[in-house]
């Protein structure tokens, strides 16, 4: 039991895992040239 549980929690868990890297990576592509923008603007 136990291990069926796990194997279900790192199914789970990729599942999500490959979500919220799409989303960053589309949200990161919006957003990528705005970060840097505002790094180089930064005043040392």
């Amino acid at each position: 039991m136990p291990e069926s549980k796990n194997d279900f929690r790192e199914a789970l868990g990729s599942v999500i895992d490959l979500r919220g890297r799409e989303a960053s990576r589309q949200a990161g592509h919006r957003y990528e040239h705005q970060l840097i923008g505002a790094f180089t603007k930064r005043p040392n």
